[in-house]
């Protein structure tokens, strides 16, 4: 297999830049071509005198993420560039950013030139498109024959699909036994929205369960995502040729109104349209890619789950337990099946962690990967590479320390899935022009059929000290999630 990096350092100027979205250690830039995303290095505004804070350095970014990408298949993760950002007034182009900035956000701006440029996976890449079409990107291009149909692109934040309390008790936090007594059955996500809320850094407490993403059973994977829609948070966008369209700082309205726009056949209801919506993006998380498409030609039959009874039990939400399966219903090749398979590195080295053995400073919290990328090509060097052989586990299991293992689970706990789709005439002159690997990727529903792309993204390594902020926010949210419940029963 290539390297996924290219060797050449792309220049890219400032005027072709947009802002596209932001996480806590990121920003990206949409280029002008639609082709591709730029994402630069973070850094407190405190330091701008200074030398530029950075966590990691991209070097080893880069390294970790070759090393890191090939724990899932080759389908799912994006070939990277190194890029390098041209501007001739680095305050100008940040006062320009932060007109699109979300206001919280702005402790952070860019002063680092240095960066990554990926596939834009807002769009579907070229050979996904029918032989002989050419501008792919561009909307409303007359002669192509999917320029009637808009291009969708949902990201979802997972998060992590399993208990803590399995291990709970080689924690040393108090109080948290408790968590494992059945009475109190949380995972992290939930336990840590009541976190977040006494923080005030979100509004409300999300539906959203990962256990019932990482189910596998269709219909909680249909109420993963609807949870997800009814409170985005930082874990549920929705784009629309390259700009996003519904995430958490727009209103519900704003979901409702594309899904028309999406499914504008007449007769159909708010409540078809959306379940529509959550059984496609169901079937592309439950989809192994790597097998025949034919059992797919069928029609999907809609599942649909019940709707809401309004305030019938307002305190229901707060004293249910997330619901943990005792078997994997995930198919083996499944991006949530892969991600999740990955995560479990995190439970299965937390109890024998020991942060001394991680090569890191408080001045280069990553410089482990440094150590772990050379054990890769170790590895490369004595199996040879093929996509099998890595996800088969040895080369986590023979070559890598405990502390390694937890810190690549550590980053499939905040990794990405972006699933990008695109309506396909109800005809077969487009689909027949397709490539036989192309075609793998149409899932049908209701008669409509979609060309599909998953990919994951937000590979970033981990700081050392994961597992002790881990051990406690953990601890921290379920001393919140008691308090907030002391003062629900006292009402």
């Amino acid at each position: 297999q290539e390297s996924l990096v290219a060797n050449t350092i792309l220049q890219v100027d400032e005027r072709c830049l947009v802002y596209r979205a932001e996480g806590n250690a990121n920003i990206v830039l949409s280029l002008s071509d639609n082709k591709h995303v730029l994402r630069l290095r973070k850094s407190k505004i405190a330091t701008r005198d200074g030398k530029a804070e950075s966590n990691v350095k991209l070097d080893r970014f880069v390294k970790y993420s070759e090393v890191m990408s090939n724990l899932f298949s080759s389908c799912y993760v994006p070939t990277l560039q190194l890029a390098h950002l041209n501007t001739s007034d680095l305050e100008a182009f940040n006062r320009r950013l932060s007109k699109a900035r979300p206001v919280s956000r702005q402790d952070k701006e860019i002063r680092e030139l240095d960066g990554i440029i990926f596939p834009d996976v807002a769009f579907l890449p070229a050979w996904l498109y029918p032989a002989g079409d050419q501008d792919i990107h561009q909307e409303g291009k007359n002669h192509s024959p999917l320029s009637n149909y808009q291009t969708y692109c949902v990201e979802i934040k997972p998060k992590q699909g399993w208990y803590s309390y399995e291990f709970c008790d080689n924690i040393p936090a108090p109080g948290l036994a408790y968590v494992g007594d059945g009475d109190l059955r949380k995972c992290r996500y939930c336990f840590l929205q009541y976190l977040k809320l006494q923080q005030k850094s979100i509004a409300k407490i999300s539906k959203y369960c990962p256990l019932d993403l990482f189910s596998g059973k269709p219909i909680r994977v249909l109420q993963a995502v609807k949870g997800l829609i009814g409170a985005p948070q930082n874990n549920f966008k929705l784009l629309k040729n390259g700009k996003i369209v519904y995430d958490e700082t727009r209103e519900k309205s704003a979901f409702n109104k594309i899904l028309k726009e999406m499914f504008p056949r007449d007769g159909r209801t708010k409540e078809e349209r959306k379940n529509i919506f959550l059984n496609l993006i169901k079937e592309v998380l439950l989809k192994d890619f790597s097998t025949s498409n034919a059992d797919d030609e069928n029609n999907r039959k809609l599942l649909t789950i019940r709707k809401d009874r309004k305030k019938k039990d307002k305190n229901q939400l707060h004293e249910r337990c997330c619901n943990g399966v005792g078997q994997n219903f995930l198919p083996e090749r499944c991006v949530l099946r892969e991600i999740l398979d990955v995560q479990t590195l995190v439970k299965s080295n937390f109890a024998a962690f020991d942060p001394s053995q991680l090569a890191s400073s408080s001045s280069s919290p990553c410089s482990y990967v440094d150590d772990m990328y050379e054990k890769y090509l170790d590895y490369r060097d004595d199996v040879g590479y093929s996509d099998a052989s890595m996800m088969s586990g040895t080369f986590c299991s023979e070559y890598l320390s405990t502390e390694e293992k937890y810190q690549f689970g550590a980053t499939a706990l905040d990794c990405s899935v972006m699933i990008t789709f695109r309506r396909l005439a109800a005809d077969r002159s487009v689909e027949d022009r397709l490539s036989p690997e192309a075609r793998n990727h149409i899932i049908v529903i209701e008669g409509m059929k979609f060309l599909v792309k998953v990919t994951i993204t937000d590979l970033d390594p981990k700081s050392h000290k994961h597992h002790q902020k881990y051990v406690d926010q953990l601890a921290e949210s379920v001393v919140a999630y008691r308090d907030f419940m002391s003062k629900l029963m006292k009402r």
